[in-house]
């Protein structure tokens, strides 16, 4: 088979080839969830790291309230997250039949 013939040779170049997945791996975060066309900072669009540590601060409001005043209305936190400053847009996002998918919580 050709996969066992290919995991010889990436175990043997295992130091290029764990950089080339994870430059792959942030590349699809940033772009393949469309959200790259809001304003944020440059790490969460890349990452939920930047927001576990902006959390792990205890005061993430004070960095939202400072990202809201210089993008805008809208603001990119994580590859998959939006913060909205605008509370109109709590009935366009929330309000039924929107056609905004909500994420169900797993207790």
């Amino acid at each position: 088979m050709v996969f066992e013939s290919i995991v010889p040779v990436l175990v043997k170049n295992w130091f290029l080839v764990i950089p080339i997945v994870l430059v792959a791996y942030l590349t699809s975060n940033y772009f393949n969830h469309g959200l790259n066309k809001y304003p944020g900072p440059r790490l969460s669009g890349l990452t939920d790291w930047w927001r576990f540590l902006n959390v792990y601060g205890r005061r993430p409001e004070i960095t939202h309230i400072r990202l809201h005043r210089e993008h805008g209305d809208v603001v990119r936190l994580g590859p998959n997250s939006l913060s909205f400053a605008d509370p109109k847009a709590i009935k366009r996002i929330y309000g039924l039949n929107k056609g905004f998918v909500k994420v169900s919580i797993l207790v």
